[in-house]
């Protein structure tokens, strides 16, 4: 049951997102701040009730640190939402169903950009809202889960 409730806020969390991320290329920091601190509070509190380690807790926040040093690295190329994203996801769902998420939303933003690519539409400076590929991820995750 516990782990139900953070998979489907993550999937509310990410389903919003997204909208506001294809509408407006720009992750609403406000619901993204509020996300990330019920998310820590979350993987705090199962801490606190030792319902899971808390070596397992910080491993979570991995992706979503990578994610942040990368946009250190890059100069903004990728999106600093996006590893707060990675962090909320983390904080929710644990760090081998992130990485299943993350690894599912880039095979999909690889694949829009390949396309995109081929069919003229795109080019190296097209920017992608990677938020929508997130929240794929994280539904086949939460269906891999629930065994459908």
């Amino acid at each position: 049951m516990c782990e139900w409730a953070g998979y489907l806020c993550t999937v509310a969390m990410l389903g919003y997102h997204s909208v506001h991320d294809i509408r407006r290329k720009s992750i609403p920091m406000r619901s993204l701040a509020l996300g990330v601190a019920a998310s820590g509070c979350w993987a705090l509190g199962k801490g606190l009730l030792e319902l899971q380690p808390w070596v397992a807790l910080g491993a979570g926040l991995l992706p979503g640190i990578v994610a942040l040093l990368l946009v250190r690295i890059t100069g903004e190329q990728l999106g600093r939402g996006d590893g707060w994203e990675l962090i909320l996801m983390g904080n929710w769902m644990g760090l081998a169903d992130c990485l299943l998420a993350l690894g599912i939303a880039l095979m999909g933003i690889f694949l829009t950009s390949a396309v995109l690519l081929l069919m003229g539409k795109a080019n190296r400076n097209t920017r992608i809202a990677f938020v929508p590929f997130l929240w794929t991820g994280t539904v086949v995750s939460c269906l891999r889960i629930w065994g459908l």
